[in-house]
């Protein structure tokens, strides 16, 4: 049993809006001022080369020739970790059933890098000159300060046709070379 005014403020607390239930919307503030502008992003592109003309490679090819226009020199900051990215193509220039077979490699200061990959273009008894790609990126720690970053191209079989690796005017074999430095986290 409850008083007559302890029921009717029992009765009132029951029929207006719960937690869960909010309330109408209100008419919209005036907008605030510009915050200033975010630290920069993860990753900060250094540069990018397109192929300058195209090169011949041959069996005779034996040590590691520069791709025309894929090389750059870059300035990479202390702290940060250099990420290399190559694109590309090459194309048989045998008929029948030859196939051209290059090795692609990321130079770093005209030293060698891990970083390689087999291209093989092989034509097929309906189709000749057959075109093949690379893509291929790679993550180096070096030290602050400038470096020079090739793609450089050897033969990969002695017994494979001349292919003609990337090109300054077609679209489907000219080479990329694209340079990005990232900061750790902090």
């Amino acid at each position: 049993m409850c008083s007559s005014q302890v029921c009717v403020l029992i009765a009132l607390a029951a029929c207006g809006p719960s937690a869960e239930e909010p309330g109408e919307a209100g008419p919209m503030g005036a907008m605030g001022t510009m915050g200033l502008p975010g630290p920069a992003g993860p990753g900060a592109l250094l540069g990018e080369v397109t192929g300058t003309g195209q090169l011949a490679v041959s069996p005779s090819t034996t040590q590691p020739a520069l791709i025309p226009g894929l090389t750059m020199t870059i300035d990479v900051p202390a702290g940060a970790v250099l990420n290399l990215h190559t694109d590309g193509g090459l194309q048989c220039t045998g008929t029948g059933t030859a196939f051209s077979a290059v090795d692609i490699e990321l130079f770093i200061d005209g030293l060698e890098s891990t970083a390689a990959r087999r291209v093989v273009a092989a034509n097929t008894t309906g189709v000749a000159q057959m075109i093949a790609n690379w893509s291929f990126s790679r993550t180096f720690t070096v030290v602050a300060g400038s470096h020079t970053v090739e793609v450089r191209v050897v033969s990969g079989d002695p017994g494979s046709a001349v292919a003609n690796v990337s090109s300054e005017a077609a679209p489907q074999l000219q080479g990329v070379l694209t340079a990005t430095v990232f900061q750790p986290a902090p």
